[in-house]
């Protein structure tokens, strides 16, 4: 089975499909979403985006059904990655 990161900001985000972290943190600085302040289940909290409104991250299949939470390292990854960066 074929597994893709898939990525939804905040609750008026469409999903998004990607191959690597790289891309994903390519994708989430240009919308600067900003630093990590918690993660949350299947996904991370920043200062732009937090409470219902959090940021979707998390391996799944090409329905972007849930399969994998991110493991501790690619959560490092994602939060060495991301700018600060405030709306």
């Amino acid at each position: 089975m074929e597994t893709w990161l898939w990525i939804r900001v905040g609750d008026c985000g469409e999903y998004e499909q990607f191959d690597s972290l790289d891309d994903a943190i390519d994708y989430l600085n240009e919308l600067r979403v900003g630093n990590v302040t918690g993660w949350v289940e299947a996904g991370f909290e920043t200062p732009n985006y937090h409470g219902q409104d959090y940021i979707s991250i998390y391996w799944g299949g090409t329905d972007a059904n849930h399969l994998a939470d991110l493991d501790d390292d690619e959560q490092e990854t994602i939060e060495s990655g991301l700018e600060e960066s405030y709306l």
